[in-house]
């Protein structure tokens, strides 16, 4: 990526990120949910907070996938743009990934060492008072997690708008609205398919004769065979430009119109996804980390003589 001067590798980084940014989703959702059932009673109203959060981020799903061809990428003086945008994107990721690692960490030992709750039944005791300690260790390191995802998403976003200033380039052709439009009959058509896929033919003797046969299928607006079809090239052509069998079968089929679409010719862009404003989506999760993290400064004010009486090197509850 760091060294492509033509543009042939970064007009992916929108399709990759997108793939990556749902298969992130799904287990950030996992890690919040499981810590804030692990929370005892005293820490539901941060839990109720955290929960707002994944909302708020699990409402951004359709993360919006930029459609440029790389001569108008480079043309517009972006490829450097994008390159700098990467490596910025790329160090919130693994920042992100540590982060999670030592949630879901401190989420296993917490369980390990206390196991299932029962507060009911439980008094009042130096072992429960390490337990809340415990949790609001699970929290911090929750917060850093949603904090870091919030960054990540900020990057992003930012990129997108930057990327964006291209369709206001007068001989740049806008596909956005044809490309919605096909977005939307393919998930039509993947919603009322079910479980149940129809059998096709073994396809076509080369990708290349594959790829025509899925666009002459979208051309006729066969859209649930162009699903099917799709998911059957990619048993034949792994990792190739089908994608592999975890990716998104809809994106992947409007990534391989928009490049059928736009051979041989320059100047084509389209942003496919999500209509909503996402500096709004952005500011509610600021905000919402915003109160987190005074809410845990508060519980933690209220926990200096059980501190006090057990000043455990592991358990860490500063900020």
């Amino acid at each position: 990526m760091l060294s492509d001067t033509d543009g042939s590798c970064a007009v992916y980084t929108f399709h990759v990120f997108s793939q990556l940014f749902q298969n992130m989703q799904r287990k950030f959702g996992a890690i919040t949910n499981d810590s804030v059932s692990f929370l005892g009673e005293s820490l539901q109203r941060i839990g109720s907070k955290f929960r707002s959060s994944l909302d708020v981020m699990m409402s951004c799903s359709e993360c919006p996938t930029v459609f440029v061809d790389a001569e108008t990428l480079v043309s517009c003086g972006l490829l450097e743009t994008l390159k700098f945008s990467v490596l910025e994107l790329q160090e919130h990721l693994d920042t992100y990934n540590t982060k999670r690692e030592a949630a879901e960490q401190w989420l296993d030992n917490c369980k390990r060492t206390f196991g299932e709750k029962d507060a009911a039944q439980r008094p009042n005791t130096d072992a429960q008072q390490m337990e809340i300690l415990a949790e609001l260790e699970l929290c911090r390191r929750l917060y850093k997690l949603h904090f870091q995802l919030l960054l990540l998403f900020q990057a992003y976003c930012k990129l997108i708008s930057r990327v964006d200033t291209i369709k206001r380039e007068a001989e740049v052709i806008n596909m956005s609205e044809e490309l919605a439009v096909l977005e939307s009959c393919l998930k039509e058509a993947e919603a009322t398919a079910g479980s149940s896929e129809e059998e096709i033919a073994p396809p076509e003797s080369s990708a290349e004769a594959a790829i025509h046969s899925l666009i002459e299928t979208l051309r006729n607006k066969d859209f649930s065979t162009a699903l099917t079809q799709v998911k059957a090239f990619r048993s034949l052509w792994p990792n190739d430009i089908f994608g592999g069998t975890t990716d998104d079968a809809v994106q992947t089929l409007l990534h391989i119109y928009f490049r059928h679409q736009t051979l041989g010719q320059t100047g084509s862009f389209a942003v496919v996804g999500s209509n909503q404003d996402l500096s709004q989506a952005s500011s509610k999760l600021m905000e919402l980390n915003m109160e987190i993290r005074e809410s845990l400064r508060m519980v933690q004010a209220c926990q200096p003589l059980a501190q006090a009486k057990h000043p455990d090197p592991v358990v860490s509850t500063g900020f």
